[in-house]
């Protein structure tokens, strides 16, 4: 990474901050400077152009600068939308990138209507343009349910599929005809470091062609053009991870350096303390990806009572310009959808035997570190309270109880100091501050304790020690009601998987009918290894198979290869 554009970068976040948060005066014209340094962009690839409903539309991002043509380090967050012909979106996917790469799925539902949709691609930085800046693919989507296009709304294009190679990079096919359920192997061959060390995708799916398949090329479809940035409604680019703003509001008009805490609560938990700035608004930056919808957000200030938290909406992009190019498919597009429709109908009614596996993210070391004293309460005898249980289990910490108020308190290391501070109590990645919820909470639910002696700093607060409750679910709820304490609907990053692929070199999935139409789809393929041969099997479903490898190599040139294979229709005897 070059040092000075990363320090230019830093500084320009910084300043964007101020924008928002402290109203600078800040220079646009160095802001813009600053963006023709970074210009960042995005590119999608996808399994197809063309989709059913019943099937599966799978997708990968490419995070992109521009100026250096390699791959972008700066932004670690994107966003994909499905957007329909009325400029709605049909989903809103938000991604964690790695290697400034991200991928995912949607299942097109039979509540979409039959017509052209736009796939769109951007960062937050994208967003701060005076004009729109995303990247987009037109998607044709077919309802059989619902209608059938007619032909006075339909144009009629023939699709003619060539053999696209390169000469850095190309397939080692050993075969190009298999029968049902063959095993297939695929070679992937690079002549150089630059291009084995790229980053790709590869899709095998069936060439039903009832649509006109038009593929955008990145050179042509991220052109340089004047565009400026604005700071009218400044977005701030997630440098390190997962933006999330908001801002308290009160009566008495005292917003200013309040404590704000957002808890992901669940077994893989997250807590983050954030104060107000002058105008009671917040920011928190969520490094680790966490799909966990279970957010909340409170006021940890006394007299938080009389406070009211309100989370930003996040800014999407402007739309106005898209425009959505009518239906187009061939002379033999009747009988391509009976096909398919029977073929996505089958292989939905095996579903739960072709799960995709889904890939957790690592649970990480908690905030308050490794170095707490952990108590597993299956190893100790079971209390039937949380009185018992802190008295004769946790050391080092005690409970009080006074006028019928319950408190925790921890000893430092030395047991004749103790601060006036409060202890920090989490249960599940949730801040506690009435305790009496949690003493009528049933022990036998708790999985362990942690505990941690000492001052504590953590956000922009100071506790004497930590108490940390881990339920056996991860799914504490407190009862605590009120505007300070809000359940706010966050975006969630997508949930990184292992797609499902057949293995028939057992008998174990041989009387499994498989009607697959999309064969391999491998978002992350690996070239740097000696043998980088890709193994999958044919389905039963005969006819024409486009492969196809999307990318950009490690200096960031664009890569699209592509080659046919040939499944033979199975004759009886």
């Amino acid at each position: 990474m070059d040092r000075l554009r990363y320090i230019l970068f830093i500084a320009l976040t910084f300043s964007c901050q101020q924008i928002i948060f402290a109203q600078k005066n800040n220079s646009v014209s160095e802001l813009n400077a600053a963006d023709k340094k970074i210009n960042e962009s995005v590119y999608l690839s996808t399994n197809a152009n063309s989709f059913l409903t019943g099937e599966t539309l799978l997708y990968k991002i490419f995070c992109i600068d521009k100026s250096a043509n390699t791959a972008s380090i700066f932004s670690k967050i994107a966003y994909v939308q499905l957007i329909d012909n009325t400029k709605k979106a049909v989903f809103t996917h938000k991604l964690f990138l790695d290697k400034a790469t991200g991928n995912g799925d949607f299942f097109i539902p039979t509540t979409l209507e039959t017509g052209s949709y736009k796939l769109i691609g951007y960062t937050n930085w994208m967003l701060n343009k005076t004009a729109p800046e995303y990247f987009s693919v037109d998607i044709y989507i077919v309802n059989p349910y619902k209608e059938n296009p007619s032909s006075s709304t339909v144009s009629y294009n023939a699709v003619t599929s060539e053999k696209v190679s390169n000469s850095a990079i190309s397939f080692d096919l050993k075969n190009k005809s298999y029968n049902s359920r063959d095993l297939i192997e695929l070679g992937i061959k690079s002549n150089s470091d630059e291009f084995s060390k790229g980053n790709y995708t590869l899709s095998v799916r069936k060439t039903d062609g009832y649509l006109a398949q038009n593929k955008v090329v990145f050179s042509n479809a991220n052109s340089d053009q004047s565009n400026e940035i604005t700071t009218d409604q400044f977005v701030l680019p997630e440098l390190r991870g997962e933006i999330i703003t908001g801002k308290i509001s009160s009566a008495n008009g005292d917003v200013k350096s309040k404590k704000v805490a957002l808890s992901i609560v669940g077994k893989n938990s997250e807590l983050k303390i954030a104060k107000t700035d002058d105008q009671g608004k917040f920011l928190f930056i969520l490094e680790k990806e966490n799909p966990n919808s279970n957010i909340i957000v409170q006021v940890l200030d006394n007299g938080k009572e009389d406070y009211v938290i309100e989370i930003d909406k996040q800014k999407t992009a402007d739309l106005s310009n898209l425009t959505f190019p009518a239906v187009q498919f061939n002379s033999d597009f009747k009988q391509n959808i009976t096909d398919r429709l029977i073929s996505t109908q089958v292989e939905n009614a095996y579903y739960d035997v072709k799960k995709d596996s889904l890939i957790n993210p690592a649970v990480g070391v908690p905030f308050y570190g490794a170095t707490s004293e952990e108590f597993k309460l299956d190893d100790y005898t079971r209390f039937p309270n949380i009185e018992e249980t802190i008295t004769e289990i946790t050391k080092g910490v005690y409970y009080r109880k006074n006028n019928n108020e319950y408190s925790i308190h921890v000893f430092d290391y030395d047991e004749n100091y103790e601060s006036a501070l409060p202890a920090m109590i989490v249960v599940d990645g949730l801040i506690i501050e009435n305790l009496n919820e949690l003493f009528a909470f049933s022990p036998k639910a708790i999985y362990k304790i942690n505990v941690v002696r000492g001052l504590y700093y953590y956000g922009s607060k100071s506790f004497n020690g930590i108490v940390a409750f881990t339920t056996k679910n991860g799914d504490y709820d407190t009862k605590l009601k009120g505007k300070f304490i809000i359940r706010p609907e966050i975006l969630r990053p997508q949930v990184k998987k292992n797609y499902f692929t057949p293995d028939y070199a057992s008998n174990k999935n041989a009387r499994i009918p498989d009607y697959r139409h999309q064969l391999l789809w491998q978002p992350n393929v690996d070239l740097s290894k000696a043998d980088s041969n890709i193994k999958f099997y044919a389905s039963d479903v005969s006819g024409k198979y486009e492969v196809t490898l999307e990318g950009f190599s490690a200096t960031g040139k664009p890569v699209f290869i592509k080659d046919f294979i040939e499944i033979k229709e199975q004759t009886s005897n």
